[in-house]
């Protein structure tokens, strides 16, 4: 299945800096981390820090899969609000996962300084907010839970780009960057460790987990023999599991052209709206605005190109009609760029950060949902200890059958 449709921004604005040779022997190492998008970059990062010899296997290019989809959106909030989420898991719980996620951005805040490429990454505020008038009652509860957790949090009645009735302003509580470039530059920077190899091209086609390890074998008949292995793609993983603990949605982008009125506005932040499917706004540094959502349950007429591209287009147009409603003190939006990727999604909101059901020495990292790339170095962090016996009490959490 094709994961993204479209015109590519990322891709387009970012060329190949780096390429990666395919496997062509047997090899061993501790872990071997299937996937070589962000995901994969990010827990491949932690592992080798950590000192362990680290293999990182992309069936295609590093970062040309769903990274290449995706927002970049680096929000310490969930795509469920914070007093519903405590319903379901308990307050302690809620509280620890939200700021793990903050704890989490200030990890890739850290990491970026370390690369050597300019990944477009700046850390900001994050708003979530609604333009109805009934939900003002909602939105003061959710902004009262988030205060009681202790968050550097506002509640705000306007703002001077944003067309809101009410909303949740956080101070320092998201970031965005340029996932391809990030992605491009974290591999870069790895690849040059001795304990890193990283192969493009390279397909696991069979995993056999043993008592002592694990071993995987490639597209081209190559073993490699790992004492650990990390599963960093989302869709892929899906097979292993007996029964999804997730469903699949099509999410839908926009990206306008450079924009010189940005310029007299303060657009230092992300934000978030409170609508079901949600939408996303956050704004490129080169002055392009940057909105998404209309997420669509994925379904089997999706594979059919003629329906995805009608649904598409019909996706592009309700996008492009609440952009101009949000952003309205901007007169033209000229749109430059659409595209969609395939995503995954848990009924919680939260990873899937565990040992692999029936696998021995097998593990998976799992960042869904809109702040995918924050819960990746959640459970990269975690992983890293996980691989040699040492378990946090936090992976409970994020068990794949909760």
């Amino acid at each position: 299945m094709q994961l993204t449709n479209g015109n590519l921004y990322w891709q387009k604005k970012s060329k190949i800096a780096k390429t990666y040779s395919y496997l062509t022997h047997d090899i061993s190492c501790d872990v071997l981390v299937i996937g070589g998008g962000i995901n994969g970059a990010i827990t491949a990062y932690f592992l080798a820090k950590e000192g362990a010899n680290v293999v990182v296997a992309e069936k295609n290019i590093v970062g040309y899969g769903s990274t290449s989809a995706a927002s970049a959106l680096l929000e310490y909030q969930l795509d469920v609000d914070m007093h519903k989420l405590e319903k379901n898991i308990g307050v302690k719980a809620t509280n620890r996962v939200y700021n793990l996620c903050l704890d989490a951005l200030d990890k890739i805040e850290k990491i970026d300084k370390e690369l050597d490429q300019n990944t477009g990454f700046k850390r900001q505020d994050a708003i979530y907010y609604t333009n109805r008038f009934i939900q003002k009652s909602a939105m003061s509860k959710e902004f009262n839970c988030r205060k009681n957790a202790g968050f550097n949090t506002y509640f705000i009645d306007s703002h001077s780009v944003i067309n809101l009735n009410s909303g949740i302003l956080t101070k320092n509580a998201s970031g965005i960057m340029n996932p391809y470039l990030f992605t491009q530059a974290l591999f870069d920077n790895i690849s040059e460790f001795d304990n890193v190899k990283v192969y493009e091209n390279t397909r696991i086609d069979d995993v056999k987990p043993m008592l002592d390890g694990v071993q995987c074998v490639t597209n081209n008949k190559f073993k490699i023999n790992a004492g650990s292995v990390i599963f960093s793609s989302g869709y892929e993983t899906l097979k292993y599991f007996s029964r999804a603990p997730v469903e699949l949605y099509k999410s839908f982008t926009i990206v306008s052209k450079p924009i010189k009125e940005l310029k007299n506005f303060d657009t230092s932040f992300t934000a978030r709206d409170s609508l079901e499917p949600y939408h996303y706004l956050r704004f490129d540094t080169n002055g392009r605005i940057i909105f998404g959502g209309e997420d669509v349950k994925f379904t089997d007429k999706l594979t059919d190109e003629k329906n995805l591209r009608a649904v598409a287009n019909d996706k592009y147009k309700r996008l492009y009609n609440t952009l101009q409603k949000t952003l309205y003190n901007i007169n033209e939006i000229p749109i430059e760029y659409s595209f969609n990727g395939t995503f995954a999604t848990t009924k919680d909101s939260l990873p899937l950060i565990d040992e692999m059901p029936g696998m021995s020495n097998c593990f998976c990292n799992l960042g869904f949902g809109s702040n995918g790339i924050l819960h990746s170095v959640i459970g990269a962090n975690m992983l890293k200890d996980a691989v040699k016996g040492f378990y946090t009490k936090d992976m409970n959490m994020f068990r794949i059958y909760r």
